[in-house]
Order: C-alpha cells, then structure tokens, then sequence
C-alpha cells in the first residue's frame, strides 16, 4: 500500500516581538527594593538597640574583687527575696553600726540615732565591692547600713538583665527584708541612693510615707542625655527608644520628708554639679544642699551627714 499523505500544516503564525520593559519602571523597582531593605535594615538596627538600651546606663558586673574585710569592717553576707524555686534571688551585706573611740562622728553616742539603718543603693554600676568605701563613711558614722547588689549584679540572680523596674522591684524588696525578717521599724530606715539610685531611693520613699528622710548622693540629672551622649548615632532616635528613664524630677517636687541633696566630690565636674544645683533647687521642702569640693571630701561629707541627722531627721518614737 502507498503511504498516506500527512495533511499539510497550516503555516505558523507570525510571532510576537518581546514586549520592551520601560528602564523608569525598572528603576523605579529597584529603588523602592533598596528603600524598603534599608527600611528593614534600619527596624532591625533600632530592634537590637530597644533590647539593649540599657547597657547606655546600666553597667553591671559580676565579680566581687573586696568586701568590708578589705577596709576593715565587720559585715553579714546575706540572700533574701526568695523566688517561685524557694532559692533567693538578691545579695547584700549588712554592715552593723560600731562606733570605734577614734571615730570623729559627733553623734554616735545619741540615743536619737541608735538603731537608725541606711538601705544604700548604689549607682547601676559594676557590683558591691564599689561601694566599699561608701560604706566605710557611712560606717564611721555610726550607722547600720544594708547594702543591696540589684539582680543581674554581683552575686545576685543573674538570669534576666537588670532595669529600672527590675530594681526598683528589688529595693522594695530589701525594704520588706529588713522590715519582716530582721523586724527594723520602718521609721529607723532611711533610703541613701548613689548616681542611678538616687531615683530608687526617691521612688521607694515616695511610696513609702512612713520613712523618716532620704538621701541622695551625686544623682544623675537626666539619664536620658547620658544615654543619647553614649550613643551618639543620629540614625537611631534614642530618646524614643530609651526606656530606663529614671526619673529623680517628679518625686524631688512631690517628697515632703526630710532630704539630704549630695553634689560634688572627688569624680564630679562642673558641669554636672551646675545641673544637680537646678535639679535641687525644685526639690520640695524641707531639703539640705550641699557641694561637696574634692579636696576636704571626707571630712565635709561627714560634717554634711552629721548636720542634717542632727538638725533635719524626726527624733526616735
């Protein structure tokens, strides 16, 4: 049999010429690809800086190099502030008064004084063992003084990072402590805060009414421009992002007990004592100022703290 003839194909049609891409188009792609990845780019950056803002202030270490040892004082190492485990979550050392005959405080003897205690919090740096030589003047002085390091400090719980609410969690905490377990009225306990813990002093006495008077050491006027001055890239509003405010205007207004203002001394400059004079003078009454100049430090600091426990705290009840 012959072979069948396959049907003729019907000729193809012409095809197409490839549609041209506009270059604005494809520019205009490309630059809205870019903006939108340095967008997320720059969310990022100001992601990774809202978790760790409060490295710019909070400078915590976990090593305690000395003790009251070192400077020869006798002293408790304590934990308190038991967690959901029952395993206490802060460290403190409690430093009991012990007048020395050499001693030059004039009011150690005064029974207006016996039993009075200083809850000190320090400025939200390194740990305890900085706090030594305050501790020592406090000590000369004739004071009990309870030193707290906060979680995420020294010694204590190191399982979360510290911040100002945190903190201030744990000086209320020290409060409880000495107030339910060593049974110290609350009258006899005055909160003394350092740089940082100025504000959680402040803080603690404001919610605290029953508290005769509190002390603060060379606060840090306004955390937020210490913390835009130690990050100083544009780019990222800090001001916005910064969270560990720290507070010390608004309880300095409103605290209506007696309060001892510390500005000056060996670590301070000009500029920082002129903004803690304005700070002060909005603080309410009644409150002693004072300047404190490096050179005779130690012995004006002595005769500062005598004067306002003799002349401005409430007498023993």
């Amino acid at each position: 049999m012959p072979p069948k003839k396959q049907p003729a194909r019907p000729p193809s049609a012409p095809t197409d010429p490839p549609e041209a891409v506009d270059p604005m188009w494809l520019a205009s792609g490309l630059a809205l690809s870019l903006l939108a990845a340095l967008g997320c780019a720059w969310l990022t950056v100001c992601l990774l800086f809202y978790q760790g803002e409060w490295q710019l202030v909070l400078h915590p270490t976990h090593s305690i190099d000395q003790t009251p040892a070192n400077a020869n004082l006798p002293y408790e190492p304590v934990r308190f502030d038991a967690s959901e485990t029952g395993q206490p979550r802060l460290t403190a050392w409690w430093v009991p008064a012990a007048p020395s005959p050499t001693s030059q405080a004039t009011f150690q003897s005064t029974p207006k004084y016996a039993g009075l205690t200083v809850l000190y919090l320090h400025d939200g740096s390194h740990s305890l063992s900085a706090t030594v030589p305050a501790l020592a003047r406090l000590h000369q002085a004739g004071l009990n003084v309870f030193a707290i390091d906060y979680r995420g400090f020294g010694l204590s719980d190191a399982s979360s990072h510290p911040s100002e609410v945190r903190m201030a969690e744990d000086t209320a905490a020290a409060l409880d402590y000495l107030v339910s377990t060593r049974h110290l009225p609350a009258g006899r306990i005055i909160p003394y805060g350092a740089g940082l813990g100025a504000s959680l002093a402040a803080g603690l006495a404001l919610h605290h009414p029953e508290l005769p008077a509190v002390i603060l050491d060379n606060p840090d006027p306004d955390p937020t421009a210490t913390a835009v001055a130690a990050h100083p890239a544009r780019l990222i509003p800090v001001r916005l992002l910064f969270r560990e405010r720290f507070d010390l205007a608004l309880p300095l207004r409103t605290l209506t007990i007696p309060k001892l203002l510390i500005a000056g001394g060996p670590s301070s400059d000009a500029v920082r004592r002129g903004a803690l004079q304005i700070l002060f003078r909005r603080a309410a009454s009644p409150s002693f100022t004072v300047t404190l100049a490096a050179a005779h430090y130690e012995t004006d600091y002595q005769t500062a703290l005598s004067r306002f426990l003799d002349e401005d705290l409430p007498p023993a009840r």
